[in-house]
Order: structure tokens, then sequence, then C-alpha cells
């Protein structure tokens, strides 16, 4: 089965998260990034800046070994389904997390505008627990 266009462009995200040059090819230059309470550093995030800088850069500096692995995608129109799993270390604790996540991502002239992201938020909790 051939993917979507949308279907495409989310694939190439995850295909592309550890280069800022293909991300800021896929993601509008004002994206809203809803990332869910709960999980470090909860909040909304407005545009690619705050979002690689504000949101990125602080997980980064808490974490060793972090993957977001997609594992299914869903299309629904103008908006893109995605099931998969965050892993890694917290660095304060070396206790090791996976996480199921589920992520809505909205596009607009296949440029990713917004994500609505929800996950197992306990499970990051446990690893930075001291």
């Amino acid at each position: 089965m051939t993917d979507t266009a949308n279907i495409a462009v989310v694939r190439r995200l995850y295909g592309n998260l550890g280069t800022p040059e293909v991300l800021t090819q896929l993601l509008s230059p004002t994206i809203r990034w809803e990332i869910v309470p709960g999980f470090p550093y909860g909040g909304v995030y407005e545009g690619v800046d705050a979002v690689f800088q504000d949101f990125f850069g602080r997980v980064m500096q808490d974490f060793d070994d972090w993957r977001t692995e997609m594992s299914e995608l869903f299309d629904a129109d103008d908006r893109v389904i995605a099931l998969g799993t965050y892993s890694g270390r917290a660095k304060a604790t070396g206790k090791t997390f996976s996480a199921r996540f589920v992520h809505l991502w909205t596009l607009d002239g296949g440029l990713l505008v917004r994500l609505q992201q929800c996950a197992d938020t306990v499970q990051l909790a446990r690893a930075m627990e001291k």
C-alpha cells in the first residue's frame, strides 16, 4: 500500500528526528507544539525555534539515549495519527524508561502545523525520581 502525501511527510519526520535541517523543511515556521501536562516541560510551544530550543533543548539536558520510535500511522484527512514509544535514560538517576505515545499531527500544504501529544507520563516521572 502506498503512503498518502500526509503519511509520507510524517514518516519522513520520524525518520529524520536527529536532523534539524530536514525537520525545518517539514515543520511550519509557526508550528504549535502541544505537550501534555505531566510530561517533562509539558506545555505549548509556538514556532520552530521554541520547539528546538525551549522543548528539545531542555529535554536533551535531562535525558540520554532518547528515542522516539513510531510504530503505526493512520491517515485522517488533514491529520495523521502516530502511535509509538519513547525510551531513554534520565541523567539524574540513571534509570531507563519506555513510554507509549500518541501524536496527532495536523498538516497544511505539506507542512506540519500542529502537534498534539499524549504520553504515558508516569514512566518518565518514575525514571526521574531519586
